[in-house]
């Protein structure tokens, strides 16, 4: 009787494992190559275009669209900044990061050039003056490049939405 017991609860576990696995509810597959990051970013760009934006490219290569102009200072190597942001992957919209999922206040303060951060994102905020906004498409090569990070997969464009909040003395 107890070897029955056994056997009809292995049984039970096989049947459900068999058919969880064919319900398709694994990870789908995305093969995470430069040829698709490419793509995501000329329409990502397109979708830009489309609804009236003008979009620039800085030096080092990333896109961007100030959306909020301001006539403040440029933030320098050592200055302490406030800024707000939300990091999202351009072909989905989804939200990784935002400065108010881990600040009350919403505002990420830090020491401009002294903090470890990805290229792109410092280019990003030097081309912010005090106030002002933006959205940067940031190439993978200039964030997380071939390995990715976190939930951020490999030749993984990404956007911010960026505001130099603050300038502190």
């Amino acid at each position: 009787m107890y070897g029955l017991k056994i056997y009809f609860k292995l049984l039970g576990i096989g049947i459900i494992y068999v058919l969880t696995s064919c319900l398709g509810l694994t990870d789908e597959e995305i093969d995470f190559t430069p040829e698709r990051e490419a793509a995501i970013i000329i329409e990502y760009m397109n979708s830009l275009t489309v609804r009236g934006y003008d979009i620039d490219t800085s030096d080092v290569g990333i896109y961007y669209v100030i959306l909020e102009e301001s006539e403040g200072e440029f933030a320098q190597h050592g200055d302490s900044i406030g800024l707000s942001y939300i990091g999202f992957f351009p072909e989905s919209n989804s939200i990784f990061d935002a400065t108010e999922y881990w600040y009350e206040d919403g505002i990420w303060k830090f020491t401009y050039l002294s903090t470890d951060l990805i290229p792109g994102l410092n280019n990003a905020i030097s081309l912010l003056n005090k106030g002002a906004a933006g959205l940067f498409l940031i190439p993978s090569d200039l964030a997380y490049g071939s390995s990715g990070s976190g939930v951020i997969p490999p030749y993984s464009p990404i956007v911010f939405e960026l505001k130099l909040v603050e300038i502190y003395e």
